[in-house]
Order: structure tokens, then C-alpha cells, then sequence
């Protein structure tokens, strides 16, 4: 890897980034890990994550990145996995979720620690049974 030409974005020479990127290449051809990446606020995260996904077999499908933090709780939820019509007062169609969006490609979460955890809980089935079910649903869509 020469460091000069860039990698996802990334700029670096270090060892410690260096490593970096052979990791993001390893994670990336795997292309069916759950990925954490953890740091703080403005230390590259999202580009991480499209580093990730530009370099697997997903990057042909969407990045969908979500700040979770941006959104408001009440709105969250069908944000993140869409509603069906009807489902509450406003909801004359259905709407696809940004997780469904994203099936095929990559989801980024950001600042998912703030979320509530009850919402927290929902994610975690998504990312164990691969499963999504919309806001008034009735039936789990496979993602």
C-alpha cells in the first residue's frame, strides 16, 4: 500500500496507520461482519466505514449512514426500520426504512449510544436474525 495516494479518503504513513488499512482490507473482504468502530467524536469513524465498504463486494449497493443523534427518539424508530401505512396518525403510505435501504450495502450508525435502549434492543435483533420489521408491521422482512 503506498500511503501517498490515499486510502478510502485516509492519508497516512505511520505504522499505526498502516495497520489500519490492512485492517480495513481484511474486514473488508470478509463482507458479512457486524463491524464496531469506536472513537471519538471527529476521529474519522464514517470514514472508516465507507473505507469498508468501497473496498468490499458491497460497495455496488447503497451507504446508508444514519446520525442517531441528529434524530429525534419519536422519529427514530421509523427512521431506521420505515412503517407501514396507517400505522400512526400521518402515515398515508408506507415507507421503506434506512435499514432495509441499506440491504445489500452498508448501514453506518453513528452515535448509536445516544439512542434509547429499547431501540437499542430492535437493532440488535436486526443485526442477530437479519430481520427488520416496519413500524406498524405485522411481519418480520428478511434484510
Amino acid at each position: 500500500m503506498v500511503a501517498n495516494q490515499g486510502f478510502g479518503g485516509m492519508i497516512g504513513h505511520s505504522p499505526q496507520m498502516l495497520e489500519l488499512f490492512e485492517l480495513i482490507s481484511c474486514v473488508a473482504e470478509d463482507g458479512e461482519s457486524t463491524v464496531l468502530i469506536q472513537g471519538q467524536s471527529g476521529t474519522g469513524k464514517e470514514l472508516i466505514a465507507r473505507a469498508i465498504h468501497e473496498k468490499s463486494l458491497r460497495k455496488s449497493s447503497h451507504f446508508v449512514p444514519v446520525n442517531c443523534a441528529a434524530i429525534p427518539d419519536e422519529l427514530l424508530e421509523s427512521e431506521l426500520f420505515g412503517y407501514v401505512k396507517g400505522a400512526f396518525t400521518g402515515a398515508q403510505q408506507s415507507k421503506t426504512g434506512r435499514v432495509q435501504l441499506a440491504d445489500g450495502g452498508t448501514l453506518f450508525l453513528d452515535e448509536i449510544g445516544d439512542m434509547k435502549s429499547s431501540l437499542q434492543a430492535k437493532l440488535l435483533r436486526v443485526i442477530q436474525e437479519r430481520e427488520v420489521e416496519q413500524v406498524g408491521g405485522d411481519q418480520a422482512d428478511q434484510g
